[in-house]
């Protein structure tokens, strides 16, 4: 049963991946494939420990409470926790070794204009996501459809609200970085 739910949660984030693709990215076919990659390159991994992080806290939450919302707070929590972990250790490993490759020191101001720029990339998207859209979505999940399924149905709908703004502004900032 938690299969075909991971199946549904997947095809939901396909077809929620594609609209925003049609939204935001250019009309050449080649272009879309390109930031989807990129996108599921910076973000992928991230979801998975998410994903696994929000299954430990929600179990863990509701064996101690009993509670479904205290559960939906868990299993919010815990994918916020695991998602960040993996974004924030990535980027600074990636930083810290660019600057080793280029014989420079990475130090607290490369450090400050990393945390700035997740900061500016995640931020109100986080905030919102960690302590409203997210619990709630997944409360409503847990309550309608159970632990398991709950978990990741909610997890699907908080994350296209969550990755939308999300998205845009990494979008916006890498162009920046272009020019």
């Amino acid at each position: 049963m938690q299969r075909n739910a991971v199946l549904k949660v997947l095809e939901l984030r396909r077809v929620a991946v594609r609209w925003l693709l049609e939204r935001i990215a250019p009309a050449a076919p080649g272009v879309r494939r390109g930031r989807l990659r990129d996108w599921i390159a910076r973000y992928g991994f991230a979801e998975l420990a998410g994903i696994a992080c929000a299954f430990v806290g929600a179990a863990l939450v509701r064996r101690l409470t009993g509670s479904a919302v205290a559960a939906a707070y868990g299993a919010a929590w815990g994918e916020s926790l695991g998602y960040a972990s993996v974004i924030v250790a990535r980027d600074f490993l990636t930083e810290s070794r660019a600057a080793r490759e280029a014989e420079q020191r990475f130090g607290a101001r490369q450090a400050s204009g990393l945390v700035g720029g997740l900061l500016a990339e995640f931020g109100p998207a986080a905030l919102l996501d960690t302590f409203i859209t997210r619990p709630l979505v997944m409360g409503l999940g847990i309550r309608w459809l159970g632990l398991g399924p709950g978990i990741v149905v909610g997890k699907a709908a908080a994350d296209v609200l969550f990755y939308l703004p999300v998205i845009f502004v990494y979008e916006r900032r890498r162009r920046s970085n272009r020019k």
